[in-house]
């Protein structure tokens, strides 16, 4: 019903507020909480809502438009699905021209604001909420994400020690309001460990934990975010530690596959960089992550495959250091498994690059006599067997090559 509000104090949706005032106070005479406790609920509620100015604006922007805004909200939230941020950027604004007090609305376009880096419009809708609104929960963790994400976009330390710091101050006006929800903490934990903080990091991700009394699978993301700092923090011993509790904790196979899932995904992030630096630490480290994710789901056939591709990694790296200091192996077959290892970890910087690196790497073997590069090649698939494995195909070639 259009306009109920009004129609339940029986006034007219122009009346004053002080005729709103008096409407309320005579129907309470009328039903009172005792005898009409339903009726008396609503003539609360309807009061409520029409005495606030700001509340009234947006009860009769909604009366009036409420279709209209209904549709443009929901279109605003399909592009965001999408990440098309600016487009919504444009429907949330067309809602708040009709609903200037449609906080929700409000809500939606700062998260599109922090989407497009907008940090300067992020900032001023979230402080424009939290000023209306200081004791919902989720505009002041927003705020905190302005100020954190802020912070990871930016390369000034200066600058970012502040935005951590404003981000935390956020983060902890959402924690004394909902103590209970976790996500807060462990935001704060975030912005440590982006400084390299790791103690404060990992106390505020034990606080995570404990936040609603309990410690139990729903604690997993706290327990997880505890592993990487662990692994920064050059700790990989306690990754098993941690990945022990989770195992206690998780309630059946369903949630054990979820464990798997999300170490192993943890793994193949670790791993990326390791093989973008050819680290074998980072490599080892991402090892680790999966061999936790094989122990929670050893049926995973992609989970076993990834950890062995991982080992072929390692055992290349480690290979190829010995290789080059191998004398008995040409030197133009050293830069030939150099090239495969930088095609195995994608580390040309282009293909044409790529070209050009192989073709002078096969000009030099015309200049050497073919017994040479032969018993090379022999060498490296005798004693290095996971340099050869990296493109058996290539060693083939050349070796026949050089035979004939």
């Amino acid at each position: 019903m259009t306009y109920e509000l009004y129609q339940l104090l029986e006034v007219s949706p122009q009346a004053s507020s002080d005729e709103i005032k008096r409407a309320y106070f005579r129907l309470v005479r009328q039903y009172c909480p005792e005898k009409y406790p339903e009726e008396f609920k609503q003539i609360r509620t309807a009061y409520n809502t029409l005495y606030d100015s700001k509340a009234r604006d947006n009860y009769d922007s909604l009366q009036q438009y409420g279709s209209q805004i209904k549709n443009l909200i929901s279109q605003a939230e399909e592009k965001m699905n999408v990440e098309e941020c600016h487009s919504a950027i444009f429907l949330l604004k067309q809602v708040l021209v009709l609903a200037p007090a449609a906080d929700d609305a409000r809500n939606l376009l700062g998260l599109c604001y922090i989407h497009t880096q907008n940090w300067d419009f992020a900032i001023k809708v979230y402080r424009s909420l939290t000023k209306n609104n200081p004791d919902v929960a989720v505009y002041w963790s927003n705020f905190g994400h302005v100020y954190k994400q802020q912070a990871e976009f930016l390369d000034d330390q200066d600058a970012d020690t502040k935005l951590y710091q404003n981000a935390r101050e956020c983060f902890q006006r959402a924690i004394k309001l909902e103590s209970f929800n976790s996500e807060p903490y462990l935001e704060i934990a975030r912005t440590y460990l982006d400084e390299k903080r790791y103690a404060e990091a990992l106390a505020w991700a034990e606080l995570a934990i404990g936040a609603d009394g309990k410690v139990n699978a729903h604690d997993f993301d706290a327990m997880l975010f505890i592993c990487r700092v662990h692994l920064f923090n050059g700790q990989l011993h306690k990754i098993e530690e941690t990945a022990q509790i989770i195992a206690s904790l998780l309630p059946d196979n369903e949630g054990r596959q979820y464990a798997a899932s999300r170490f192993a995904n943890l793994g193949l992030e670790v791993a990326r960089v390791g093989a973008k630096l050819s680290d074998t630490y980072i490599l080892r480290a991402a090892l680790l992550f999966l061999n936790v994710a094989r122990d929670f789901d050893k049926s995973d056939l992609d989970i076993k495959e990834l950890y062995e591709r991982v080992e072929e990694m390692i055992a290349a790296l480690d290979q190829y250091e010995l290789l080059k200091q191998d004398s008995l192996i040409l030197y133009s077959c050293q830069r030939l498994a150099e090239f495969c290892l930088a095609d195995y970890f994608s580390l040309h910087d282009s293909e044409e690059d790529r070209k050009t690196l192989l073709d002078d790497i096969m000009a030099e073997f015309f200049n050497v006599p073919a017994i040479n590069i032969i018993s090379s090649i022999m060498r490296i698939k005798s004693h290095y067997p996971a340099i050869y494995r990296l493109n058996k195909d290539l060693f083939d070639s050349i070796e026949q090559t050089s035979r004939n």
